[in-house]
């Protein structure tokens, strides 16, 4: 990669500690082949999801989700569009937040915990690839991540659900409701 070719922009910051946990969740999933993160510069595009992508909005993605395919919505302007409890209710039934949907259910993102054993680690991998977190953050990752975490939570029991801020569900809500908000 040449790092000239790629404009930066200011308001483009790294992924929080949660929101990189949901990343990779994300990733895992598989939930690229469905769901592109880019925004083609075509007026019909634009009309349906909203200003296009950029390349330097994708500076910090270790993998890049832009994807081809697109059996589900395009995903790159979906944070802030929905509530968080609206992400909780569309990942344990998809068919309830949006009718006539062919998304599988993911209930075990609400029963398993999110290891956080690895932020350390990710955090450092992603500083080598240039995103630049501050020196010694993964010292101090987790405990951001168990902040944002507690604050999905504290949005969700306002919408009367409750869950613990351990669960993947969570942090796969902060990556969905990051996504082209620094834009």
């Amino acid at each position: 990669l040449v790092k000239s070719n790629i404009p930066t922009i200011a308001s483009v910051k790294p992924y929080t500690p949660l929101e990189l946990q949901g990343r990779d969740i994300y990733i895992r999933e598989g939930c690229y082949n469905c769901h592109s993160q880019q925004i083609r510069p075509f007026r019909y595009e634009v009309a349906r999801y909203g200003e296009y992508s950029k390349a330097g909005e994708f500076v910090y993605d270790h993998p890049f989700q832009w994807g081809s395919k697109r059996t589900g919505p395009d995903l790159a302007r979906i944070g802030g569009k929905y509530p968080d409890s609206w992400h909780f209710y569309h990942m344990l039934d998809p068919s309830s937040m949006a009718e006539g949907s062919i998304m599988p259910h993911y209930p075990f993102l609400f029963e398993d915990d999110l290891d956080i054993s690895s932020t350390r680690s990710k955090i450092h991998a992603m500083r080598q690839m240039g995103v630049p977190y501050p020196h010694n953050y993964e010292d101090i990752a987790n405990d951001d991540l168990k902040k944002q975490a507690t604050e999905i939570v504290k949005s969700l029991k306002s919408a009367d659900i409750e869950i613990e801020p351990s669960k993947e569900i969570i942090s796969l809500i902060a990556y969905l409701q990051r996504l082209g908000i620094d834009i």
